[in-house]
């Protein structure tokens, strides 16, 4: 059941990334302040949040944050998407930065779901063979 938890979690946080990627509008990140994670977080490095500006000039976002981690703060414009004017979040602009949570959470999903057929299956094998048994000495 975790993998099933996991895998649906992933692959929803992966799918929305994609989208973002492959749908949203191109432009430069600017961190204007960085914050170290928490020890033992899931992602630990620097969460920055910051300025967008998109790549022609149409809008500007004065408060985002950027949907992953930094080794160190970024002193250059990182590029980015977000998914339009009114975002609050962007997404690096690297496919594999969905890719990754997304291939991830599909093979649990898989994984979980070839457990469940396994179990369900020799729940019914054994239950089907006590059956016949049962039958077997009642009409001997």
């Amino acid at each position: 059941m975790v993998a099933l938890g996991a895998g649906v979690f992933l692959l929803g946080a992966g799918l929305i990334r994609l989208e973002a990627q492959l749908l949203g509008v191109p432009g430069r990140f600017r961190a204007d302040h960085c914050q170290l994670s928490e020890p033992g977080e899931r992602d630990e490095g620097l969460f920055c949040s910051g300025s967008f500006e998109a790549s022609d000039g149409s809008f500007r976002i004065a408060g985002v944050e950027v949907d992953t981690t930094f080794d160190e703060r970024p002193v250059e414009p990182v590029a980015t998407r977000v998914e339009g004017p009114s975002a609050t979040a962007a997404v690096e602009d690297r496919l594999s930065a969905s890719l990754l949570p997304a291939g991830t959470g599909l093979l649990l999903l898989l994984v979980a779901v070839r457990n469940l057929f396994t179990a369900f299956g020799r729940t019914r094998r054994s239950g089907g063979a006590a059956a016949d048994s049962t039958s077997g000495a009642a009409a001997g």
